[in-house]
């Protein structure tokens, strides 16, 4: 045994002498798994439209103001936001660290909102601030409790990017409710008249066309089919209701 203890000691100058090229090395494949890991991300992110990058951006850029609005950054809204891009946008594994990373950056920072909503004004359209102002108030709305300060910041956000009031009402009726009937859904009350109904889900199937966010991606594209067949079955369900 005591043999056996003479040989480890012989080692144990080696395995000192060898120990930081052993550091070295696991360094190393760390800092090449997260370039590799960036690598990905980069070319999956750039591989999108500018325009689209750009509109994603600035969503969350506005997103922030709203997380922020109340005093409390509260993880439920964090995640609200999150699952918007993860469920109804599908993104893939790639752009949602993209995703992470931008959230995170953007509650570090402070950008002001009016060159925020300027830059939507000047490069974007109705149907594109009109997807905007409703992920604001679904991430604003994701503690269930509507904050004096969220209520000013959504109301001058609206009124800034020139959200059609109609339009905003329905989005009030929706969110602002513990539960959301078919009528909230078309932003309607249950007395409204049939020729309301059909004005509003007209309307409503203009504004949340397929066509009109195709330029931004494929993944947007689904998010207004998905909002179209919403619309569709409570629109559906109301007429059938009415019949009965």
């Amino acid at each position: 045994m005591f043999g056996g203890f003479k040989v480890l000691f012989l080692f144990l100058p080696l395995l000192f002498s060898l120990a930081p090229i052993f550091l070295l090395l696991f360094i190393g494949s760390k800092i090449l798994k997260t370039i590799f890991s960036n690598s990905s991300i980069h070319k999956s992110i750039h591989n999108s439209s500018k325009e689209r990058l750009h509109y994603v951006e600035l969503m969350i850029h506005l997103m922030a103001h709203a997380i922020k609005a109340d005093g409390i950054v509260d993880k439920r809204e964090i995640q609200t936001l999150f699952t918007f891009f993860q469920s109804s946008l599908q993104f893939n594994s790639n752009q949602l660290r993209w995703i992470q990373d931008l959230i995170h950056y953007s509650l570090q920072k402070n950008y002001p909102l009016e060159i925020i909503l300027q830059s939507m004004n000047q490069e974007f359209q109705s149907h594109e601030k009109q997807l905007s102002i409703e992920l604001l108030m679904a991430v604003i709305m994701a503690d269930e409790s509507l904050h004096k300060n969220e209520k000013i910041l959504l109301d001058n956000v609206a009124k800034d990017l020139q959200i059609d009031t109609e339009f905003y009402n329905q989005l009030k009726a929706k969110y602002i409710k513990s539960t959301v009937s078919n009528y909230d859904i078309l932003g309607l009350k249950e007395n409204a008249s049939t020729e309301d109904i059909k004005k509003a889900y007209k309307n409503l199937c203009k504004q949340y066309h397929p066509d009109k966010v195709q330029h931004l991606g494929e993944e947007f594209k689904n998010f207004a089919d998905k909002k179209i067949k919403e619309i569709n079955k409570a629109y559906d369900n109301i007429m059938q209701t009415a019949k009965a």
